[in-house]
């Protein structure tokens, strides 16, 4: 289960994709963003969290948390078209780990 403690200690460029607040990882698929929001503040983050029930993604970079509502989608056509549909820059790849952009 994601803890404040956790979020504190992420640094920059980690994520965590979480599904009813357990950290996840799949094999294969595209990771893509309905919507999101942002913090500098980790017991904010952890509302934000809350407020998506646990199941969410969660991206630290330049003192910022983003916690965006996000679901697994099976092919990278599916996942570019849901990203371009709701103005994401990138979808995350869980096979290569690497992005790509929308």
């Amino acid at each position: 289960m994601v803890t404040l403690n956790m979020l504190k200690n992420l640094t920059d460029g980690d994520g965590l994709t979480l599904k009813n607040w357990n950290p996840i990882r799949y094999h294969s698929g595209w990771q893509v963003a309905t919507e999101g929001l942002e913090t500098s503040d980790p017991a904010a983050a952890l509302d934000m969290v809350a407020a998506y029930s646990g199941t969410c993604g969660i991206w630290y970079e330049g003192g910022t948390y983003y916690i965006d509502r996000s679901h697994r989608e099976n092919t990278k056509t599916r996942a570019l078209q849901v990203g371009r549909e709701h103005n994401q820059i990138s979808i995350y790849g869980w096979k290569t780990g690497r992005l790509a952009y929308c």
